[in-house]
Order: C-alpha cells, then structure tokens, then sequence
C-alpha cells in the first residue's frame, strides 16, 4: 500500500485515512526524540494506511507509546482497537466517557447500524475491535503527557460531543481539534483564507456549550488547528468567529425549519442552500455540482445533529449573535 500523507513542520505528518474520499479524514503522526503518537486513528479500514505510513517513515512500531483520540465518533476513533494490536508499547487516550465504548464497542456498532444499515458499516467502517481495559487511560483536562522532548496537553472541549478532548501542542503552538474548531477543506480555499464551517452531529450537539469552548481554546492564542477535516489550518480571531457565526446560523436554520412536514429533508436542503451561499462569498469558484460534492459528506450527518438538538429544546429559539 503507498500511503497518502503530508509533511508537515514540527515533527507532525497528516495522514490521509482514505475514509468515504481523499482529504477527508485525517489522523496525525508526531514524532519527538523517535517518541511517537497517534492523533486520531480513523476507521478499522485506514489502520493499513497508517501502518504502511510507518513502514514509509522508518518508525518501528514499538516506537509508537500513545493513540490519542479527540472522541470516539468512528471516523475519529474506529481503528483504534485495531491499530493497538499492532504496537505493542501502546495506550490509548480518551475522554472518560469514551472509555466504556472502547471496552465494549456493541453500542457504537448499533447505533451506526441502526442509521445507515450494516452494509454501510461492512462497505465504510469494516469492524469495531474492543480493546482492553488495562490499554486505555483517561484523558483528564489539564493532564499532560510526555513525548520525547514536548508536552501536549488535554483540555476538555465539549459542544460538538461531551466526550470531547483537544491536544494543545506547545512546540508547534497548535491544536489538535478533532471537530471542535470546525470543518474546513481545501477545496475551499481562496484568497480570503479558509472557509470554517461546524460539524452538529449526533447526539450531543450543544450550541452555547461549544461557542464557550471555541472562547476558552483561543485564550491559548493558537498559531494552527490541527483539524481531522482536513489537515493543518492558520487558526486566527477570524476563524473563530468564522465558525462561531456558522453555529448561530446553523441553529437559525433548524429553528426555522422545525416544522416543516419533513422536516430533516427541509434542514438539509436548506444548510446546503447556506453552505454554496457562503462558499461563493467567500470567492470560491469550483463549480456547483463539484461543491455539493464536497459537501455531501457532512450534510446528512449535520441535519440528523440538528434535528436531535431541536428535540432536545422544549421552545428552540433564534440565538443572540
């Protein structure tokens, strides 16, 4: 297998998982002092990729000490049981609540089953391996870790999943963000910078929760975002804003739309209305049919998000912006 991957500065490589399409979903490699660690691991079908990533490198595998997973979303964290019983130095870290689905993934297998169907997750996702309870560790907020010559440091960034952690990277002065600083693709990208847009998936969508979170991350002055859609990013107020003005707009959206007679096929048609109106603000100039196709990826998975918030909230109304 030739892996897909990017080079990047401060010992960090953003692996291409080949998940659905190319430049999807990312998992990242850093290396220190040959002290290595995952971030993010992808589906049970990218572990081969991230193998051979490390066959491309020279890495040995018990170089490898820690897999570390933002949350345990499947395009995030699937591979992961996988992936340990091929480094044997290994643990894993996740946030507390993930750790139960780890040990006994039926309930993640289900629920992806239950939405998309088996052949989605045989075609897609290919398995979920449990992994035992003596190989995962808790990623408490504020705890560091050690790696060769750095810290990275977990902090607890609920609003798009309660069992949510970011990584702040003190020597690239970056975040390891998972889907907490938002989706961006370079497809999008035009003279204006990057075009942000938040991933309000299922179940746990939390609008103000992660509107604080986004606050609290820049108070570390981040340089980059390390997103798993997709790649390395300048993550500046901008962007921020960006992605916080999005979230309001996203929510407006559902609240307008709540009673619709159908109502998801009303939110998704509508936020694909708002995401080519944005993209074409921003200067993107890709044809429509090519936009819509980048964005299919997300739109599903966002309206299903959103439809689950608005049953949670008795009278949903417009925010503040």
């Amino acid at each position: 297998m030739n892996p897909i991957y990017h080079a990047l500065d401060f010992g960090i490589t953003c692996i291409d998982t080949q998940y659905m399409r190319n430049d999807f979903v990312a998992a990242y490699l850093i290396e220190d002092q040959e002290h290595v660690a995952f971030v993010d691991t992808g589906c049970y079908l990218s572990v081969p990729t991230l193998l051979a990533t490390l066959d491309e490198k020279n890495i040995q595998r018990e170089q490898v000490g820690y897999i570390i997973l933002t949350h345990i979303h499947l395009d995030h964290a699937g591979g992961a049981g996988e992936l340990i019983r091929h480094l044997p130095n290994a643990k894993v870290y996740v946030h507390e609540y993930g750790v139960n689905h780890l040990i006994d993934p039926s309930k993640l297998r289900a629920g992806v089953i239950g939405v998309y169907g088996e052949l989605f997750f045989k075609q897609f996702l290919g398995d979920l391996i449990p992994i035992a309870k003596e190989k995962i560790v808790i990623a408490k907020d504020k705890d560091e870790i050690t790696l060769g010559n750095r810290i990275l440091k977990f902090i607890n960034t609920p609003g798009h999943a309660r069992h949510h952690v970011c990584i702040w990277d003190e020597k690239s002065q970056g975040i390891f963000s998972g889907d907490t600083l938002g989706v961006s693709y370079r497809e999008f990208d035009t003279e204006q910078g990057v075009l942000i847009f938040p991933p309000t998936t299922p179940v746990q969508f939390d609008p103000d929760v992660w509107k604080n979170t986004i606050q609290q991350l820049m108070t570390l002055q981040p340089k980059y975002a390390y997103l798993t859609h997709f790649n390395r990013i300048e993550f500046t107020k901008k962007s921020a804003d960006m992605l916080i003005h999005n979230i309001n707009n996203f929510v407006e959206i559902a609240i307008k739309m709540q009673h619709q007679p159908n109502r998801h096929k009303a939110i998704k048609t509508a936020l694909l209305d708002y995401l080519l109106e944005i993209a074409s603000k921003h200067g993107v100039t890709t044809e429509e049919i090519k936009q819509i196709k980048v964005f299919k990826g997300d739109l599903e998975i966002c309206a299903q998000g959103l439809g689950v918030w608005l049953d949670k909230e008795s009278c949903a109304k417009i925010p503040n912006k």
